[in-house]
Protein backbone atom coordinates (compact mmCIF):
# COMPACT_ATOMS: atom_id res chain seq x y z
CA UNK A 1 0.00 0.00 0.00
CA UNK A 2 1.32 3.55 -0.95
CA UNK A 3 1.89 6.58 1.56
CA UNK A 4 -1.09 8.35 -0.23
CA UNK A 5 -3.30 4.89 0.20
CA UNK A 6 -2.22 4.14 4.05
CA UNK A 7 -3.39 8.11 5.07
CA UNK A 8 -6.86 7.25 2.89
CA UNK A 9 -6.69 4.27 4.90
CA UNK A 10 -6.30 5.93 8.83
CA UNK A 11 -8.64 8.77 7.23
CA UNK A 12 -11.81 6.23 6.72
CA UNK A 13 -10.74 3.59 9.55
CA UNK A 14 -8.79 4.84 12.41
CA UNK A 15 -11.84 6.14 14.71
CA UNK A 16 -12.78 2.22 13.88
CA UNK A 17 -9.81 0.76 14.44
CA UNK A 18 -9.40 2.98 18.23
CA UNK A 19 -12.69 2.23 19.26
CA UNK A 20 -11.99 -1.26 18.57
CA UNK A 21 -9.12 -1.19 20.25
CA UNK A 22 -10.44 0.14 23.56
CA UNK A 23 -13.41 -2.27 23.66
CA UNK A 24 -10.71 -5.24 23.15
CA UNK A 25 -8.87 -4.25 26.32
CA UNK A 26 -11.09 -6.46 28.97
CA UNK A 27 -10.51 -9.43 26.03
CA UNK A 28 -6.57 -9.11 26.42
CA UNK A 29 -6.93 -8.87 30.16
CA UNK A 30 -8.53 -12.11 30.58
CA UNK A 31 -6.02 -13.73 27.83
CA UNK A 32 -3.22 -12.00 30.01
CA UNK A 33 -4.88 -13.79 32.92
CA UNK A 34 -4.34 -17.09 31.43
CA UNK A 35 -1.15 -16.65 30.01
CA UNK A 36 0.58 -15.66 33.23
CA UNK A 37 -1.79 -18.69 35.15
CA UNK A 38 0.10 -21.16 32.33
CA UNK A 39 3.42 -19.57 33.23
CA UNK A 40 4.15 -17.97 29.86
CA UNK A 41 7.19 -15.91 29.43
CA UNK A 42 5.49 -13.49 27.43
CA UNK A 43 1.33 -12.80 27.36
CA UNK A 44 -0.74 -11.02 24.56
CA UNK A 45 -1.51 -8.13 26.40
CA UNK A 46 2.49 -7.53 26.16
CA UNK A 47 3.01 -8.32 22.87
CA UNK A 48 -0.30 -6.68 21.71
CA UNK A 49 0.49 -3.62 23.84
CA UNK A 50 3.85 -3.33 22.66
CA UNK A 51 2.62 -3.68 19.07
CA UNK A 52 0.16 -1.13 19.40
CA UNK A 53 2.88 1.19 20.61
CA UNK A 54 5.25 0.79 17.97
CA UNK A 55 2.83 1.61 15.03
CA UNK A 56 2.01 4.41 17.15
CA UNK A 57 5.41 5.90 17.15
CA UNK A 58 5.58 5.00 13.39
CA UNK A 59 2.45 6.28 12.47
CA UNK A 60 3.02 9.78 14.09
CA UNK A 61 6.80 9.30 12.25
CA UNK A 62 5.89 8.36 8.71
CA UNK A 63 1.98 8.63 7.91
CA UNK A 64 0.70 11.68 10.21
CA UNK A 65 0.70 14.87 8.00
CA UNK A 66 -0.77 18.03 9.87
CA UNK A 67 0.33 21.24 10.73
CA UNK A 68 2.13 21.55 13.81
CA UNK A 69 3.46 18.34 13.08
CA UNK A 70 6.77 19.10 14.25
CA UNK A 71 6.25 19.96 17.97
CA UNK A 72 4.67 16.28 18.07
CA UNK A 73 8.05 15.14 16.17
CA UNK A 74 9.83 16.62 18.66
CA UNK A 75 8.18 15.48 21.87
CA UNK A 76 8.85 11.74 20.27
CA UNK A 77 13.05 12.79 19.67
CA UNK A 78 13.10 14.72 23.44
CA UNK A 79 11.43 11.33 24.49
CA UNK A 80 13.78 8.74 22.83
CA UNK A 81 16.69 11.14 23.56
CA UNK A 82 16.08 10.46 27.24
CA UNK A 83 16.06 6.90 27.03
CA UNK A 84 19.10 7.00 24.83
CA UNK A 85 20.70 8.39 27.92
CA UNK A 86 19.01 6.24 30.48
CA UNK A 87 20.40 2.91 28.66
CA UNK A 88 23.69 4.32 28.85
CA UNK A 89 23.64 5.25 32.45
CA UNK A 90 22.94 1.24 33.00
CA UNK A 91 24.83 0.05 30.50
CA UNK A 92 27.69 2.09 32.26
CA UNK A 93 26.35 0.70 35.46
CA UNK A 94 25.93 -2.94 34.64
CA UNK A 95 26.82 -3.81 30.65
CA UNK A 96 23.79 -5.24 28.77
CA UNK A 97 22.30 -7.64 30.27
CA UNK A 98 21.15 -4.62 33.02
CA UNK A 99 19.73 -2.60 29.47
CA UNK A 100 18.25 -5.79 28.88
CA UNK A 101 16.50 -6.21 32.49
CA UNK A 102 15.20 -3.09 32.28
CA UNK A 103 13.93 -2.82 28.79
CA UNK A 104 10.28 -4.61 29.67
CA UNK A 105 9.33 -2.31 32.52
CA UNK A 106 11.14 1.14 31.09
CA UNK A 107 8.36 0.24 27.94
CA UNK A 108 5.68 -0.22 29.72
CA UNK A 109 6.17 3.09 31.74
CA UNK A 110 6.69 5.15 28.18
CA UNK A 111 3.90 3.60 26.78
CA UNK A 112 1.88 6.56 28.00
CA UNK A 113 3.93 9.46 26.83
CA UNK A 114 4.46 7.86 23.40
CA UNK A 115 0.80 7.19 22.62
CA UNK A 116 -0.37 10.49 24.46
CA UNK A 117 1.64 12.17 21.05
CA UNK A 118 -0.15 9.07 19.04
CA UNK A 119 -3.61 10.48 20.11
CA UNK A 120 -2.76 14.19 20.08
CA UNK A 121 -1.26 13.28 16.60
CA UNK A 122 -4.29 12.19 15.31
CA UNK A 123 -6.74 14.61 17.19
CA UNK A 124 -4.93 17.21 15.57
CA UNK A 125 -5.49 15.71 12.28
CA UNK A 126 -8.85 14.35 11.95
CA UNK A 127 -10.67 15.49 14.88
CA UNK A 128 -10.87 12.23 15.92
CA UNK A 129 -10.87 10.74 19.65
CA UNK A 130 -12.27 7.35 20.90
CA UNK A 131 -15.82 7.62 21.87
CA UNK A 132 -18.00 7.36 25.00
CA UNK A 133 -19.54 4.59 23.61
CA UNK A 134 -16.22 2.69 23.17
CA UNK A 135 -15.12 3.46 26.85
CA UNK A 136 -18.29 2.31 28.28
CA UNK A 137 -18.33 -0.55 26.11
CA UNK A 138 -15.16 -1.52 27.39
CA UNK A 139 -15.59 -0.40 31.12
CA UNK A 140 -18.85 -2.57 30.92
CA UNK A 141 -17.09 -5.68 29.85
CA UNK A 142 -14.51 -5.54 32.36
CA UNK A 143 -17.67 -5.23 35.49
CA UNK A 144 -19.64 -7.61 33.86
CA UNK A 145 -17.19 -10.31 33.46
CA UNK A 146 -16.48 -9.51 37.12
CA UNK A 147 -19.82 -10.45 37.96
CA UNK A 148 -20.62 -13.31 35.51
CA UNK A 149 -17.79 -14.65 37.07
CA UNK A 150 -18.46 -14.41 40.76
CA UNK A 151 -22.41 -15.83 39.59
CA UNK A 152 -20.71 -19.31 38.04
CA UNK A 153 -17.87 -19.39 40.98
CA UNK A 154 -15.15 -19.01 38.46
CA UNK A 155 -14.30 -15.61 39.86
CA UNK A 156 -9.92 -15.29 40.86
CA UNK A 157 -9.68 -13.69 44.26
CA UNK A 158 -8.27 -9.96 44.62
CA UNK A 159 -6.10 -10.87 47.48
CA UNK A 160 -5.35 -14.50 47.20
CA UNK A 161 -3.30 -14.37 49.89
CA UNK A 162 -5.79 -13.65 51.97
CA UNK A 163 -9.00 -14.90 50.12
CA UNK A 164 -10.69 -11.55 50.12
CA UNK A 165 -12.33 -9.80 46.69
CA UNK A 166 -13.37 -10.94 43.46
CA UNK A 167 -11.52 -10.12 40.60
CA UNK A 168 -13.12 -12.17 37.79
CA UNK A 169 -10.74 -13.53 34.81
CA UNK A 170 -8.62 -10.68 35.45
CA UNK A 171 -4.89 -11.57 37.77
CA UNK A 172 -4.16 -7.84 38.74
CA UNK A 173 -6.91 -6.60 40.54
CA UNK A 174 -5.51 -2.88 41.83
CA UNK A 175 -4.86 -2.62 37.95
CA UNK A 176 -8.62 -3.85 36.83
CA UNK A 177 -9.81 -1.73 39.86
CA UNK A 178 -7.98 1.96 38.43
CA UNK A 179 -9.79 0.59 35.46
CA UNK A 180 -13.01 0.58 36.11
CA UNK A 181 -12.75 3.29 38.60
CA UNK A 182 -11.47 6.17 35.59
CA UNK A 183 -13.56 4.90 32.76
CA UNK A 184 -17.02 4.05 35.33
CA UNK A 185 -17.83 7.66 35.09
CA UNK A 186 -17.85 7.74 31.06
CA UNK A 187 -19.68 4.41 31.64
CA UNK A 188 -22.63 5.66 33.88
CA UNK A 189 -23.28 8.83 32.01
CA UNK A 190 -23.68 6.50 28.53
CA UNK A 191 -26.38 4.21 30.57
CA UNK A 192 -27.94 6.94 32.09
CA UNK A 193 -28.36 9.01 28.68
CA UNK A 194 -29.22 5.93 27.02
CA UNK A 195 -31.87 4.02 29.35
CA UNK A 196 -34.31 6.65 28.52
CA UNK A 197 -34.59 5.81 25.03
CA UNK A 198 -35.22 2.53 25.88
CA UNK A 199 -38.80 1.00 24.09
CA UNK A 200 -40.90 -1.68 24.17
CA UNK A 201 -38.84 -2.98 20.71
CA UNK A 202 -35.46 -2.32 22.27
CA UNK A 203 -36.11 -3.77 25.77
CA UNK A 204 -33.05 -6.16 25.41
CA UNK A 205 -30.98 -2.52 24.85
CA UNK A 206 -32.64 -1.60 28.56
CA UNK A 207 -32.18 -5.42 30.27
CA UNK A 208 -28.06 -4.91 28.88
CA UNK A 209 -28.11 -1.78 30.48
CA UNK A 210 -29.41 -2.86 33.53
CA UNK A 211 -26.66 -5.66 33.98
CA UNK A 212 -23.91 -3.35 33.42
CA UNK A 213 -25.58 -1.09 36.10
CA UNK A 214 -25.58 -3.79 38.68
CA UNK A 215 -22.74 -5.20 37.61
CA UNK A 216 -21.23 -1.66 38.37
CA UNK A 217 -22.68 -2.00 42.26
CA UNK A 218 -21.06 -5.49 42.57
CA UNK A 219 -17.95 -4.39 41.45
CA UNK A 220 -17.82 -1.74 43.13
CA UNK A 221 -18.55 -3.83 46.60
CA UNK A 222 -16.76 -6.88 46.06
CA UNK A 223 -13.81 -5.93 43.84
CA UNK A 224 -12.29 -5.49 47.52
CA UNK A 225 -10.22 -2.26 46.64
CA UNK A 226 -11.12 0.79 48.49
CA UNK A 227 -10.45 2.99 45.50
CA UNK A 228 -12.88 1.43 43.27
CA UNK A 229 -15.58 1.64 45.82
CA UNK A 230 -14.61 6.13 46.65
CA UNK A 231 -14.44 6.73 43.60
CA UNK A 232 -17.74 5.11 42.42
CA UNK A 233 -19.72 6.24 44.89
CA UNK A 234 -18.49 9.47 44.96
CA UNK A 235 -19.30 9.71 41.17
CA UNK A 236 -22.86 8.41 41.75
CA UNK A 237 -23.53 11.10 44.46
CA UNK A 238 -21.97 13.82 42.68
CA UNK A 239 -24.40 12.73 39.36
CA UNK A 240 -27.25 12.29 41.71
CA UNK A 241 -26.74 16.20 43.42
CA UNK A 242 -25.76 17.32 39.50
CA UNK A 243 -29.42 15.45 38.78
CA UNK A 244 -31.55 17.31 41.23
CA UNK A 245 -29.90 20.61 40.55
CA UNK A 246 -31.34 19.84 36.59
CA UNK A 247 -34.10 18.75 37.25
CA UNK A 248 -34.94 22.04 39.06
CA UNK A 249 -33.53 24.05 36.67
CA UNK A 250 -35.27 22.34 33.39
CA UNK A 251 -37.56 19.47 34.55
CA UNK A 252 -37.90 16.46 32.21
CA UNK A 253 -38.99 12.68 32.44
CA UNK A 254 -35.29 11.75 31.38
CA UNK A 255 -33.73 13.65 34.17
CA UNK A 256 -36.25 12.30 36.64
CA UNK A 257 -35.19 8.20 35.21
CA UNK A 258 -31.48 9.41 35.96
CA UNK A 259 -32.37 10.48 39.33
CA UNK A 260 -34.35 7.47 40.62
CA UNK A 261 -31.62 4.92 38.70
CA UNK A 262 -28.54 6.64 40.39
CA UNK A 263 -30.90 7.03 44.17
CA UNK A 264 -31.65 2.75 43.36
CA UNK A 265 -27.91 2.42 42.60
CA UNK A 266 -26.60 4.05 45.79
CA UNK A 267 -28.86 2.06 47.83
CA UNK A 268 -28.02 -1.20 46.91
CA UNK A 269 -24.28 0.10 47.08
CA UNK A 270 -24.38 0.96 50.99
CA UNK A 271 -27.03 -2.10 51.33
CA UNK A 272 -24.32 -4.45 50.28
CA UNK A 273 -21.70 -2.89 51.95
CA UNK A 274 -22.54 -5.00 55.17
CA UNK A 275 -21.74 -8.59 53.75
CA UNK A 276 -19.52 -7.07 50.87
CA UNK A 277 -15.98 -8.48 50.50
CA UNK A 278 -14.16 -5.15 50.80
CA UNK A 279 -15.79 -4.70 53.95
CA UNK A 280 -14.30 -8.34 55.37
CA UNK A 281 -11.32 -6.99 53.92
CA UNK A 282 -11.69 -3.98 56.28
CA UNK A 283 -12.79 -5.66 58.97
CA UNK A 284 -10.65 -8.77 59.15
CA UNK A 285 -7.00 -7.24 57.85
CA UNK A 286 -6.80 -3.81 57.49
CA UNK A 287 -8.38 -2.40 60.88
CA UNK A 288 -6.34 -5.17 63.16
CA UNK A 289 -3.31 -3.81 61.96
CA UNK A 290 -3.56 -0.42 61.21
CA UNK A 291 -1.84 0.66 64.33
CA UNK A 292 0.60 -1.71 63.65
CA UNK A 293 4.03 -0.73 62.31
CA UNK A 294 4.93 -1.32 59.06
CA UNK A 295 7.77 -3.71 59.73
CA UNK A 296 6.63 -5.95 62.20
CA UNK A 297 3.37 -6.09 58.97
CA UNK A 298 5.74 -7.06 56.61
CA UNK A 299 7.63 -9.30 58.55
CA UNK A 300 3.92 -11.28 58.42
CA UNK A 301 3.30 -10.55 54.75
CA UNK A 302 6.14 -10.55 52.55
CA UNK A 303 9.37 -10.63 55.13
CA UNK A 304 11.84 -10.11 51.81
CA UNK A 305 11.10 -6.57 51.92
CA UNK A 306 11.85 -5.77 55.62
CA UNK A 307 15.19 -7.44 54.67
CA UNK A 308 15.84 -5.43 51.43
CA UNK A 309 15.13 -2.36 53.34
CA UNK A 310 17.34 -2.90 56.81
CA UNK A 311 19.04 0.38 57.57
CA UNK A 312 17.92 2.58 54.86
CA UNK A 313 16.86 6.29 55.58
CA UNK A 314 12.88 5.94 54.78
CA UNK A 315 12.25 2.39 56.79
CA UNK A 316 13.82 4.65 60.12
CA UNK A 317 11.82 7.82 59.04
CA UNK A 318 8.86 5.89 59.43
CA UNK A 319 9.87 3.94 62.31
CA UNK A 320 10.95 7.27 64.47
CA UNK A 321 7.68 9.47 63.16
CA UNK A 322 4.72 8.39 64.41
CA UNK A 323 3.36 11.15 61.81
CA UNK A 324 5.04 9.38 58.80
CA UNK A 325 3.51 6.05 60.26
CA UNK A 326 0.46 7.25 60.08
CA UNK A 327 0.84 8.51 56.66
CA UNK A 328 2.36 5.09 55.84
CA UNK A 329 -0.84 2.96 56.96
CA UNK A 330 -2.62 5.54 55.20
CA UNK A 331 -0.75 4.81 51.57
CA UNK A 332 -0.96 0.72 52.52
CA UNK A 333 2.58 0.34 52.98
CA UNK A 334 3.72 1.72 49.80
CA UNK A 335 6.88 3.94 51.72
CA UNK A 336 7.89 1.27 53.74
CA UNK A 337 7.97 -0.85 50.54
CA UNK A 338 9.57 1.98 47.94
CA UNK A 339 11.94 2.34 51.23
CA UNK A 340 15.40 0.23 49.66
CA UNK A 341 14.80 2.02 45.84
CA UNK A 342 14.58 5.67 47.72
CA UNK A 343 17.93 4.56 49.41
CA UNK A 344 19.79 3.38 46.52
CA UNK A 345 18.64 6.57 44.53
CA UNK A 346 19.85 8.59 47.37
CA UNK A 347 22.83 7.25 47.32
CA UNK A 348 23.57 7.58 43.69
CA UNK A 349 25.64 10.11 41.87
CA UNK A 350 24.40 12.93 39.43
CA UNK A 351 23.80 10.24 36.59
CA UNK A 352 21.32 8.33 39.00
CA UNK A 353 19.72 11.15 40.47
CA UNK A 354 19.34 12.84 37.20
CA UNK A 355 18.29 9.64 35.14
CA UNK A 356 17.24 7.09 37.67
CA UNK A 357 18.20 3.62 39.02
CA UNK A 358 16.03 1.49 36.73
CA UNK A 359 14.15 -1.37 37.74
CA UNK A 360 16.35 -4.47 37.87
CA UNK A 361 18.76 -5.17 40.79
CA UNK A 362 22.40 -5.16 40.13
CA UNK A 363 25.97 -5.91 42.10
CA UNK A 364 26.56 -1.88 41.88
CA UNK A 365 23.65 -0.80 44.28
CA UNK A 366 23.77 -1.71 47.96
CA UNK A 367 20.00 -2.64 48.02
CA UNK A 368 17.21 -4.40 46.01
CA UNK A 369 15.29 -2.54 44.32
CA UNK A 370 12.59 -4.82 42.26
CA UNK A 371 9.81 -3.85 44.46
CA UNK A 372 6.98 -2.14 43.15
CA UNK A 373 6.85 1.45 44.51
CA UNK A 374 2.78 2.00 43.81
CA UNK A 375 2.68 5.99 43.26
CA UNK A 376 3.45 6.75 40.03
CA UNK A 377 5.53 10.55 40.74
CA UNK A 378 7.72 8.59 43.43
CA UNK A 379 8.30 5.47 41.03
CA UNK A 380 9.24 7.36 37.86
CA UNK A 381 11.75 9.88 39.93
CA UNK A 382 13.52 7.19 41.43
CA UNK A 383 13.30 4.49 38.14
CA UNK A 384 14.15 7.50 35.91
CA UNK A 385 15.07 10.49 37.74
CA UNK A 386 15.03 14.01 37.86
CA UNK A 387 15.37 14.82 34.15
CA UNK A 388 12.84 11.68 33.25
CA UNK A 389 9.90 12.62 35.72
CA UNK A 390 10.15 16.28 34.69
CA UNK A 391 9.74 14.90 30.79
CA UNK A 392 6.70 12.54 32.09
CA UNK A 393 5.33 15.12 34.34
CA UNK A 394 5.18 18.36 32.57
CA UNK A 395 2.64 17.58 29.59
CA UNK A 396 0.44 16.63 32.45
CA UNK A 397 0.36 19.85 34.24
CA UNK A 398 0.55 21.75 31.32
CA UNK A 399 -2.88 19.77 29.71
CA UNK A 400 -4.77 20.54 33.89
CA UNK A 401 -3.45 24.31 33.44
CA UNK A 402 -5.24 24.83 29.96
CA UNK A 403 -8.36 22.25 31.17
CA UNK A 404 -8.66 24.48 33.99
CA UNK A 405 -8.12 27.81 31.91
CA UNK A 406 -10.76 26.61 29.88
CA UNK A 407 -12.86 25.94 32.30
CA UNK A 408 -13.09 29.26 34.03
CA UNK A 409 -13.78 30.87 30.99
CA UNK A 410 -17.17 29.46 30.94
CA UNK A 411 -17.36 27.48 34.05
CA UNK A 412 -21.22 27.74 34.33
CA UNK A 413 -21.89 26.53 30.94
CA UNK A 414 -19.09 23.43 31.45
CA UNK A 415 -21.14 22.04 34.80
CA UNK A 416 -24.13 22.50 32.66
CA UNK A 417 -23.00 19.23 31.05
CA UNK A 418 -22.71 16.28 32.76
CA UNK A 419 -20.46 14.68 30.24
CA UNK A 420 -18.20 17.37 30.95
CA UNK A 421 -18.18 17.11 33.98
CA UNK A 422 -17.89 13.42 33.98
CA UNK A 423 -14.69 13.18 31.87
CA UNK A 424 -13.40 16.56 34.15
CA UNK A 425 -14.02 13.63 37.21
CA UNK A 426 -11.89 11.00 35.58
CA UNK A 427 -9.13 13.19 34.93
CA UNK A 428 -8.98 14.23 38.59
CA UNK A 429 -9.65 10.43 39.90
CA UNK A 430 -6.64 9.43 37.21
CA UNK A 431 -4.21 12.10 38.78
CA UNK A 432 -5.16 10.85 42.72
CA UNK A 433 -4.65 7.37 41.53
CA UNK A 434 -1.43 8.03 40.50
CA UNK A 435 -0.36 10.06 43.01
CA UNK A 436 -1.80 7.38 46.28
CA UNK A 437 -2.58 4.42 44.32
CA UNK A 438 -0.54 3.92 41.56
CA UNK A 439 -0.93 2.00 38.44
CA UNK A 440 -2.61 4.68 36.71
CA UNK A 441 0.20 5.85 34.25
CA UNK A 442 2.79 3.32 34.01
CA UNK A 443 0.76 0.54 33.56
CA UNK A 444 -0.46 0.06 29.99
CA UNK A 445 -3.70 -1.33 30.71
CA UNK A 446 -4.80 1.61 32.88
CA UNK A 447 -2.72 4.50 31.11
CA UNK A 448 -4.69 4.07 27.62
CA UNK A 449 -8.10 5.03 29.49
CA UNK A 450 -6.55 7.85 31.67
CA UNK A 451 -5.44 9.03 27.60
CA UNK A 452 -8.57 8.35 26.04
CA UNK A 453 -10.91 10.08 29.06
CA UNK A 454 -8.11 12.97 29.11
CA UNK A 455 -8.24 13.37 25.19
CA UNK A 456 -12.30 13.01 25.30
CA UNK A 457 -12.12 16.03 28.21
CA UNK A 458 -9.93 18.40 26.12
CA UNK A 459 -12.47 17.76 23.06
CA UNK A 460 -15.71 18.40 25.37
CA UNK A 461 -13.95 21.22 26.96
CA UNK A 462 -13.20 22.87 23.34
CA UNK A 463 -16.85 22.87 22.50
CA UNK A 464 -18.01 24.00 26.01
CA UNK A 465 -15.53 27.05 24.54
CA UNK A 466 -15.83 28.07 21.29
CA UNK A 467 -12.57 30.19 21.37
CA UNK A 468 -10.20 27.06 21.85
CA UNK A 469 -11.81 25.04 19.14
CA UNK A 470 -9.14 23.51 16.55
CA UNK A 471 -8.86 25.00 13.21
CA UNK A 472 -11.60 23.30 11.07
CA UNK A 473 -13.95 21.75 13.52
Amino acid sequence: MSLQGLRQFSRDKLPLILGVYIVLQPILDILTALGVKAEFPVTVGVVVRALFMALSFLYVVFVSRFPGKKWCLAALGVLLGYLALFMLQLLLIGGLSLCFANLQETVKTFFAPFVAVFLIAVYKEYGTYVSTRAIAWSCGIYTGVILLAFLTGTSYLSYGNSGYGYNGWFYAANEISCIVAIASPALLFYCLKELPSVTKKTWWKGALILWVLASVVFTADFIGTKAAFGIIVLYMIAALIWSVIRQFQAPSRENLIRLGVLALMLAAVFALYSISALNAYITNVMDPLIDVPSDEIDNIWSSPIADANEGTWLRELISSSPLVQRIDSILSRRLFSAASSVQVFLDGGPGAKLLGIGYANTAAYGYRIDFMIEMDPLAILIRHGILGFVLYFAPYAVFFVAVLRRFFRHPLKALSSLKYCSYLYACLIALAIALFVGHALVSPAVSIFVLVAAMQLWAVSAQEDPDSLPAGQ
